[in-house]
């Protein structure tokens, strides 16, 4: 009777994170003005709360001492109100690069911007709960937390381009990431790496401006400007990885 010979099925590898991260910076800039137009619609209505509440200030500052309690405690509620809405439209901006990327790059920026309303609490519930179970992972040892937090960290792109919305998104990022767990986490650990380098070295010439300058208050603004356009990049980054395991888990 011959032996049964047992057959080591050899797991398929990722990309190299050097070609990853290529090509997600080469897409990343070929798409930057309509990245920057994604985000422009939502920081134009965000704009529209702010200037209530700095208009609110304003009074405000020239009633001084003469403003009553009524008045102020009136502008405390309208600023936080406007604070959340504001939030509730720049959201929406970083939501819309996940339907850019789906999209193909392709539409008017201001319909891309339009479809994230529909998918606005499905988002901030997934994000919440897997924040929630990150967190309690973490209150058992830090390391759960970080091991958990790789496992869950395509759940967001589940819910986006695979209309999969809570428990059933974490499931599918965790199956991901399943038997990819060391790839994966170096490749974030690598992306971090370039991000900290990045932000370390935009950071140079602000500090050679003296405090609350002028010169200060500039660069570190286009500090900001510069960060918050990273973002899409390292977006764009993740969702290789994620393709790349989705077609590997077929």
């Amino acid at each position: 009777m011959e032996k049964e010979k047992k057959v080591k099925v050899k797991s398929v590898k990722l990309e190299p994170v050097f070609n990853t991260f290529e090509a997600a910076l080469k897409t990343w800039w070929q798409n930057i003005k309509k990245i920057v137009l994604v985000y422009l619609w939502g920081l134009v209505y965000a704009l529209i709360p702010m200037a209530v509440v700095a208009v609110l200030l304003g009074v405000g500052f020239w009633l001084g001492d003469r403003a009553g309690m009524g008045f102020r405690v009136s502008a405390v509620i309208i600023a936080a109100t406007g604070f959340i809405i504001s939030l509730y439209f720049l959201i929406r901006s970083y939501m819309g690069i996940f339907l850019l990327v789906k999209h193909d790059y392709k539409g008017l920026e201001k319909k891309i911007y339009a479809e994230t309303k529909e998918m606005f609490w499905p988002y901030i519930g997934l994000v919440l709960l897997t924040t929630v179970f990150i967190i309690l992972w973490t209150m058992l040892l830090i390391i759960p937390g970080i091991i958990y937090s790789v496992f869950y960290s395509f759940a967001c792109y589940a819910l986006f381009f695979e209309d999969k919305r809570g428990m059933a998104a974490i499931r599918r990022s965790s199956q991901l990431v399943t038997g990819y767990f060391w790839p994966v986490f170096g490749r974030f650990m690598f992306i971090g790496l370039v991000i900290w380098i990045f932000s370390m070295l935009i950071s140079i010439p602000g500090s050679f401006t003296a405090d609350s300058s002028f010169a200060s208050s500039l660069w570190g603004g286009l500090v900001q400007v510069l960060n918050f356009l990273v973002g899409p990049m390292v977006l764009i980054y993740t969702y290789s990885i994620y393709t790349q395991l989705v077609k590997i888990k077929k």
